[in-house]
């Protein structure tokens, strides 16, 4: 028989394998950590056609109120007020004589947020809840 001598070195045909099990362990937590996240949705209703969305707007509001770019600002139907003082009596009458009044808004474009937001605040006081807000489509 033919005997081979050990070799005291230290060096073994077995790989180490110590280094690879690090990596593998530190991808799987960033897998688990990154893989769990959720997506949040919020679910909407919309009108299935564009009649169902203007037979709400085509609705007759009882209170027609506008504000307008150039003096006199406040307006309500088709009278114009000069101070907003007039325009808060007039519009306390209007709502004194009706029950619960819906009121339509509309607004040129170029006037000041702080007008409409002085409005909105009048309606807020006289607990006004149907209110519309007529817009008009950019073009630009």
């Amino acid at each position: 028989m033919i005997r081979i001598e050990e070799q005291s070195s230290g060096f073994s045909m077995v790989p180490d394998l110590t280094a690879l099990l690090d990596i593998i362990f530190i991808v799987l937590v960033f897998l688990l950590l990154t893989a769990n996240s959720r997506v949040y949705q919020m679910d909407m209703d919309l009108p299935a056609t564009s009649q169902a969305q203007a037979s709400v707007a085509s609705e007759p509001a009882k209170l027609q109120l506008s504000l307008f770019q150039d003096n006199p600002t406040w307006g309500l139907g088709e009278q114009r007020y000069q101070t907003f003082a007039a325009f808060e009596q007039a519009i306390k009458q209007q709502s004194q004589d009706q029950s619960k009044p819906s009121v339509s808004l509309a607004s040129e474009r170029q006037v000041p947020v702080e007008h409409l937001l002085k409005m909105l605040e009048l309606l807020q006081q006289l607990e006004i809840e149907t209110t519309q807000i007529l817009m008009e489509k950019n073009n630009d």
